[in-house]
């Protein structure tokens, strides 16, 4: 599996692409008021993070 890190003043975090997307899933359908908007939520997020990430330069 793919692995995902990210290295912030918060530290490092470490976890598979999978996880990443069931965690989000988790709390999201937990925050919304309906399963729909709880999926909602979920796609909204992983849309984010994979927009503002996914544009970074990386530096080796």
């Amino acid at each position: 599996m793919e692995r995902v890190r990210s290295s912030e003043n918060t530290g490092t975090i470490e976890t598979t692409i999978g996880d990443l997307i069931a965690a989000i899933s988790e709390i999201a359908l937990a925050a919304g008021k309906t399963e729909e908007e709880g999926y909602e939520l979920a796609s909204m997020t992983l849309e984010y993070i994979l927009r503002t990430k996914s544009h970074r330069p990386t530096l080796h």
